[in-house]
């Protein structure tokens, strides 16, 4: 692992969507995709940020998709919290699980506040 790195400068990298810079640290095993970083997983941080292509990476690395951080936060109730319709979307199709419940007891229908987020969700459960 380059020296100078750290946990916190990889969760900086990945809430900003540097792709190029986090793919190798994941890709080299300098990180795993399945490891805390401060209180949340690398999937949390892509999710919470809205960044697809990181989610994308993370999960062809095998991360898991319903992990919940030290919070009782799942990546989708974070890309759902912070309206990324993509990121909701692309979670969903990987099998997230969307009748979970938030860590203060609201389905996530509930808290969903785009109507599209709200649609996807809705054609989640019914299967």
């Amino acid at each position: 692992m380059p020296e100078e790195l750290n946990i916190e400068d990889v969760v900086w990298t990945i809430k900003n969507g540097a792709h190029e810079e986090v793919a190798p640290l994941f890709v080299n095993n300098y990180f795993d995709v399945n490891e805390q970083m401060g209180m949340r997983y690398p999937m949390h941080y892509a999710a919470d940020f809205g960044h697809l292509k990181l989610l994308q990476l993370f999960i062809r690395m095998g991360a898991v998709v319903d992990q919940k951080d030290k919070y009782g936060i799942t990546p989708l109730l974070a890309a759902i919290w912070e309206g990324h319709t993509s990121c909701v979307e692309y979670l969903l199709q990987m099998g997230a699980k969307p009748n979970e419940l938030t860590p203060t007891g609201e389905s996530y229908m509930e808290v969903a506040e785009i109507e599209e987020i709200k649609e996807l969700l809705n054609h989640s459960t019914k299967f």
